[in-house]
């Protein structure tokens, strides 16, 4: 009885171990199983992870261009893998966050914010620009000139001639820009300009309603310029940007003394008109300003002011009496400058802005060799415009600025209409 229960133990000992060897077998198989699926899965997952974050940055460098941060392409298609043995590279962990999103260090200016730093030159690219536009002004004048005396205080005797003269100007500039750092830019310009002009006049040989009409023009290169724009100050939530310029321009264009003024033949001596039409001023100019600009979100303001200085030069001739050659000095008057307006964006491509600009400059002075100082009646001014404009980007190098101005005073072109095209390289 004993051995009989002594050996049922035993079997069913030999049973249990069975089965239990068997079982710890199928969890061990289970475990490596689930292990292997769960490496699988996970490796499908941080594949489909980098994918979509690849396909996420490809449709923003669609949709906003200027506002991505353009990555190699290798770092883009590169896969972030989470096993701890694997290094990710420094360019993957700046440019990434859990999300899979990019990180955007430094947001880029917005497209107005372009137009704004470029209407006053100094837009802080680190690229070179090149930029050709093309202005076309027109002025309409008339003087009443009378000659003669006022009888019995209501009756004039003498002659009455209304001059009337139409200047059109169409300049072409070719401005190139380059950007050593995020606060200092130089640039250059090149004006070629053509002028005419067209010269009437009334009262020809006395009668009242004979006109004689003159007209002259001609082109030549302008006054070539060249300046340089500091950032003093970076716009914070509180304080606007606030950028330096100097700027020398030299009188490489015709300047207007000595230009003989000649009777029109045929008029009876109402009509003089010059032989030809200056393209430039003839003297060195120093000028200097601030630019202020401020993003008030959705516009942007900004704000200028500006002195210019003209050095006194001397000349061959500066009389406009045909028979006459007389050597003398020219003091241009200096000018001040001032203006302001705001732009804002439509979308991701176009902008539009608003400004007023007014120009006020001194009188001018002559000397005639030996002789002192003489000032110039009616050669001071004050030129104010009122400028509407619109930029668009073509491209992601490439945009087009077109604006119009129009004059609110009498010494400013009563119309001025320009379209520039700058490229960045």
């Amino acid at each position: 009885m004993k051995n009989n229960l002594f050996n049922l133990s035993l079997m069913s000992f030999a049973i249990a171990g069975c089965f239990t060897s068997n079982v710890w077998a199928d969890g061990t198989q289970d475990v490596a199983q689930l292990k292997q699926q769960l490496g699988e899965l996970n490796n499908r997952y941080e594949a489909q992870s980098a994918a979509l974050q690849a396909l996420s940055k490809r449709l923003q460098q669609l949709e906003n261009p200027q506002q991505v941060q353009a990555r190699p392409m290798h770092a883009v298609n590169k896969t972030v893998v989470a096993d701890d043995n694997t290094q990710s590279s420094d360019e993957e962990k700046q440019s990434t966050q859990g999300s899979g999103e990019p990180v955007i260090k430094e947001a880029p200016a917005s497209r107005s914010a372009e137009a704004v730093y470029r209407e006053q030159n100094a837009l802080f690219n680190k690229t070179f620009t090149l930029e050709t536009g093309l202005t076309y002004s027109h002025s309409d004048r008339r003087q009443l000139t009378l000659e003669g005396f006022l009888a019995l205080d209501s009756i004039f005797l003498g002659n009455i001639n209304l001059d009337h003269i139409k200047s059109d100007v169409v300049q072409f500039d070719v401005t190139g820009r380059y950007g050593i750092t995020d606060r200092l830019q130089f640039d250059f310009n090149a004006p070629f300009i053509y002028r005419t002009s067209t010269y009437e006049s009334g009262g020809v040989n006395n009668a009242s309603t004979v006109l004689a009409e003159h007209d002259v023009s001609n082109s030549s290169l302008g006054d070539v310029s060249a300046g340089a724009y500091y950032r003093l100050f970076p716009e914070t939530p509180s304080s606007p940007d606030v950028v330096w310029n100097v700027r020398v321009k030299a009188p490489t264009g015709k300047d207007p003394y000595g230009i003989k003024f000649r009777v029109v033949p045929g008029t009876g001596g109402n009509l003089s008109a010059p032989d030809e039409l200056p393209t430039g001023n003839g003297v060195w100019t120093l000028s200097t300003g601030f630019t202020f600009v401020k993003t008030i979100d959705p516009a942007i303001l900004f704000a200028n002011v500006g002195y210019a200085h003209n050095f006194t030069h001397g000349f061959d001739d500066i009389s406009g009496v045909p028979t006459n050659k007389i050597a003398g000095e020219v003091d241009l008057g200096d000018s001040y400058q001032l203006g302001g307006g705001l732009a804002f964006a439509l979308n991701d491509r176009m902008s539009m802005s608003m400004s007023y600009a007014h120009r006020f400059a001194d009188k001018s002075r002559i000397k005639q060799k030996g002789q002192s100082w003489q000032t110039i009646v009616g050669s001071d001014s004050s030129s104010g415009s009122l400028n509407f404009g619109v930029t668009y980007a073509m491209s992601d190098r490439l945009s087009m600025v077109t604006s119009v101005g129009m004059g609110v005073t009498p010494d400013a072109p009563d119309v001025t209409v320009g379209v520039k095209f700058p490229y960045n390289f």
